[in-house]
């Protein structure tokens, strides 16, 4: 029987549901899921699962079976933005500094650009360019997806790749994070316009051959002051750095060809352990892109093996590599292979919706028509910065024993899940205070608060003329720097009782090195993960201090 070779549309759409799905299945056993299980298993379909989670403070969080992380949820804001017209600005204005309200495992390097992008002004055209020069993680990588679909019906990897690079560069700025987000997008749109059977291995030739088109350096003309400002501020040579990546990434796709040449005796865990999936390089970019080649040519027959491995590949970033090695099998198998159980993907028929909208001739107006008819079903719905949404449900979480965390579910217009979160003190702790003593209790603006916020903000900046410019080409003088806002150390005897009974704290860690965890969170920018070395404590315990760390 021959082989049907789906359509393009089918690719797409195989696409978006499998880098969903390789998501939702591969978050729970990420190493920074936070996942309360200590050993999760290998099986077959989605779990429920209970993620202790820091924002707005310490809380357990459910995570229902099939739900995604930021993985998704990025990918989702890029193809808004495209649907929306002058995606640059769209996703640099409105998308990202609106994820913060409803992220789930964002990166380190990309919660730092949201919150650059919220403040106003993007991080390679402000005084924090040393951390973003060195941030060459997969955020990028997993995100370009809806570039790809997007531009199916308009061949043209040139413009394809300086999409890539202008998405890339408003959150990354390492070569990692830029090569491996074109490697990806090369490798995806390679399988987007194959018309006949892959042949084993074939993938992996191609996107060799191809090593000139996705590994080119950012072309001058249009990149030439971000270039010269990369060039200025990397505590390393920008060109150099990018050769030798791309160098290095040929080589390892050399070595993937030739294992796969071994066939059925291929040991998957040594590849992956070679391609650097396990070291401390486990999430950078050009590592997620080689993994889901390697893992995409081997499993090309057995698709569902294929994301299931990377998914389950315990020490490795299992969500990002399962995500896009889905992206690459959905592009090749369209989605007849997909198994029943895996269509309880969060958001099954969003996904499939806003893959149509992205092959649309004219997007926005599809897009209105969707809107329309979503209008006349519901009621309830407010304006946000990426559109409407409605409440859809709210439930109550404890955080110790003195405030709740709640928990709200909203729907977007066009059908995407949100989860925000407020804390809210409870009565107990209320009634526990000193009267003339003023309590100092973390709060969090509602969804409400944000959107209101949000467009004060706009007619400030209406007013003011001011706005993100997203062009390569901007003198960055122009741009302006947000003045430093001091931080504080808020603590009152009930959080001291609190901390003191948080099993965290009964690890072996001195005084001294807590004061100086909370100087570092007040003086400076850096993350979590980064102080948690520095210091060499847990990170969870960094990010408890930073809990109480205020604007």
């Amino acid at each position: 029987m021959a082989t049907v070779i789906p359509t393009q549309i089918e690719k797409c759409r195989g696409a978006m549901l499998a880098t969903a799905i390789g998501d939702a299945l591969g978050w729970p056993n990420e190493p920074r899921s936070k996942n309360r299980a200590k050993k999760p298993k290998v099986v077959d379909h989605f779990v429920e699962w209970t993620r202790s989670s820091n924002y707005p403070c310490w809380h357990d969080e459910k995570i229902r079976p099939g739900e995604y992380s930021d993985d998704t949820q990025m990918t989702l804001s890029v193809a808004r933005s495209i649907i929306a017209g002058d995606w640059e600005k769209f996703l640099a204005e409105k998308e990202l500094p609106f994820w913060l309200n409803y992220e789930r495992g964002g990166g380190g390097a990309l919660l730092k650009a949201a919150k650059s992008c919220k403040a106003g002004f993007l991080l390679w055209q402000s005084n924090y360019t040393r951390d973003y020069f060195n941030a060459g993680g997969n955020g990028a990588t997993m995100r370009i997806l809806p570039h790809v679909i997007a531009a199916a019906k308009t061949p043209n990897t040139a413009k394809l790749m300086m999409d890539v690079v202008k998405d890339t560069l408003i959150t990354h700025g390492h070569p990692r994070a830029f090569l491996g987000a074109t490697c990806y997008a090369y490798a995806l749109d390679y399988l987007l316009r194959k018309e006949t059977i892959l042949e084993y291995g074939e993938l992996v030739t191609a996107v060799i051959d191809g090593h000139n088109d996705w590994g080119a350096i950012p072309n001058p003309d249009v990149f030439g002051k971000w270039l010269s400002i990369a060039q200025q501020q990397c505590d390393y040579d920008f060109y150099t750095e990018w050769d030798n990546t791309r160098a290095s990434m040929v080589r390892r796709l050399e070595f993937i060809r030739v294992s796969l040449k071994k066939g059925l005796i291929i040991d998957d865990a040594k590849v992956l352990t070679d391609l650097e999936c396990f070291g401390k390089a486990n999430g950078a970019g050009d590592v997620a892109a080689l993994a889901a080649i390697y893992l995409a040519s081997r499993y090309a027959n057995n698709p569902s093996l294929g994301i299931k491995v990377p998914a389950f590949s315990f020490g490795a970033d299992t969500d990002t590599i399962a995500s896009i090695t889905g992206g690459l099998v959905g592009m090749l198998s369209g989605t007849n292979w997909i198994p029943t159980e895996w269509n309880a993907v969060q958001d099954y028929d969003f996904l499939i919706q806003m893959t149509e909208l992205l092959l649309a001739d004219n997007k926005k107006e599809a897009t209105k028509a969707e809107v329309t008819e979503a209008k006349a079903q519901n009621n309830g719905w407010i304006t946000t910065p990426i559109g409407k949404m409605r409440l859809v449900d709210s439930k109550s979480v404890p955080n110790g024993n003195y405030g709740i965390v709640i928990i709200k579910k909203w729907q977007t217009m066009l059908g995407q899940t949100l989860y925000t979160k407020d804390f809210k003190l409870n009565d107990t702790r209320q009634q526990s205070s000193q009267p003339g003593v003023e309590m100092q209790i973390p709060q969090q603006p509602s969804l409400y608060d944000w959107v209101e916020l949000s467009n004060l903000k706009a007619e400030q900046k209406a007013q003011s003329k001011m706005q993100i410019k997203i062009s390569a080409q901007e003198p960055r003088q122009e741009i302006p720097t947000p003045q430093k806002v001091k931080r504080q150390f808020i603590l009152d005897s009930n959080d001291v009782a609190a901390l003191l009974g948080n099993p965290q704290f009964k690890n072996n860690i001195t005084v001294g090195k807590v004061m100086k965890i909370i100087q570092a969170l007040i003086d400076s920018e850096k993350a979590s993960d980064v102080l948690a070395n520095q210091f060499e404590v847990e990170q969870v315990m960094v990010d408890l201090i930073k809990s109480f760390v205020k604007r």
